[in-house]
């Protein structure tokens, strides 16, 4: 059955309860990496990233200045516009990394690849949360990981720290957190049998995403 149309007076209930409402500007710029799922768009005010599942909005400015999430996001987004990165299905953030990587100069794909690392760390543990014993025991390494992180770039400097200094430091921190914590399974034995199911229920899962978001496209 056809859904039927709203009236301006519902639409506008509709805005003014929303919980969140980002309205497209004539700055508005949007990219849609089909393989991965993920749509990048930026207005004058926010930046969107997002699946079919979940959305981060980011606005343009912070209580320290201008949003770093804000501008990455939105020369991400210029950069792929500029360059070819389509295929039959769409464009692809694969391709685009290619297209960066066969030019003289890298600074594009640089700032392609590490906006990339920043947005796997945003969304890797979104959906880690659980009732297995390798969800909960993730989601507490995780959350001891980054008391161990913060420990150390919050602490006093009294002489330069190199990167290897900062990686000792966050492991030594882990090591303490961690002395006393009792040990127990939390990724018990599989057979390949089990394992190959479990694989292709995974992809299965990934091409139920596309689908829906090739849905949202449509």
């Amino acid at each position: 059955m056809k859904k039927k149309k709203e009236t301006r007076d519902q639409l506008e209930r509709r805005i003014n309860n929303a919980i969140v409402f980002v309205p497209k500007d004539k700055e508005s710029k949007t990219i849609y990496f089909s393989e991965r799922g993920l749509r990048l768009t930026v207005t004058s005010e926010a930046a969107v990233i997002e699946t079919g599942f979940h959305r981060h909005v980011f606005s343009n400015v912070t209580a320290s200045g201008i949003s770093r999430p804000f501008l990455y996001t939105r020369r991400l987004i210029e950069i792929a516009n500029e360059n070819d990165c389509k295929t039959e299905d769409g464009y692809s953030f694969a391709k685009l990394l290619e297209v960066l990587k066969a030019k003289e100069d890298q600074a594009e794909y640089n700032l392609a690849v590490y906006t990339e690392w920043w947005i796997f760390n945003c969304f890797q543990p979104l959906f880690s949360i659980g009732e297995s014993a390798a969800e909960s025991w993730l989601v507490y390494e995780a959350y001891l990981h980054n008391i161990a992180r913060n420990a150390v770039i919050l602490s006093e400097k009294t002489e330069d720290m190199t990167n290897k200094q900062f990686l000792d430091a966050v492991i030594k921190n882990m090591q303490e957190f961690t002395a006393e914590v009792d040990e127990r399974v939390i990724f018990p034995k599989k057979t390949d049998e089990e394992r190959i199911k479990e694989e292709i229920a995974a992809i299965q899962e990934t091409e139920n995403e596309q689908v829906l978001n090739t849905q949202k496209e449509g």
